[in-house]
């Protein structure tokens, strides 16, 4: 039988990998929802500026001009978002297969070694009854 210890610690590495990959998507999305919530503050905090001054009609018109454009950015982000979570889904689909696969050949690595421990004792139980007969008929 061949030894599967290798193959247990490169699915190991795969996995590792995988887990990897997942957090450097969950980071990304991290920064994103970071990103997005600068801007939806920086839209209130315009917002809070310009109730001061809200008879100047240049104000207000720059003011909707930039809630357009952060509405704009936010969408841009959200999409992102979106998307690497999409990406997410995936790589944890992935890490799950790969973690059942290194399951599997753990499982058959100790099934294997238990059925070689059994074989063991069985032939050194067979080996103390023969020596044990041995004895008892030179004894008589």
């Amino acid at each position: 039988m061949a030894d599967l210890n290798p193959l247990i610690r490169l699915r190991r590495f795969r996995l590792e990998e995988k887990q990897r990959a997942l957090a450097v998507l969950y980071a990304e999305v991290d920064r994103l929802e970071t990103l997005r919530r600068g801007i939806l503050d920086s839209v209130e905090a315009e917002r809070d500026t310009t109730d001061l001054d809200i008879g100047n009609p240049i104000m207000m018109q720059a003011l909707m001009a930039f809630i357009q454009k952060s509405k704009i950015e936010v969408e841009v982000i959200n999409r992102q978002i979106s998307s690497q979570e999409i990406k997410i889904a995936r790589a944890i689909d992935e890490m799950r297969d790969a973690f059942g696969e290194m399951k599997k050949i753990e499982i058959t690595r100790d099934r294997r070694l238990a059925e070689i421990a059994e074989d063991n004792k069985r032939r050194e139980d067979a080996l103390f009854s023969e020596t044990a007969l041995e004895i008892y008929r030179r004894s008589r």
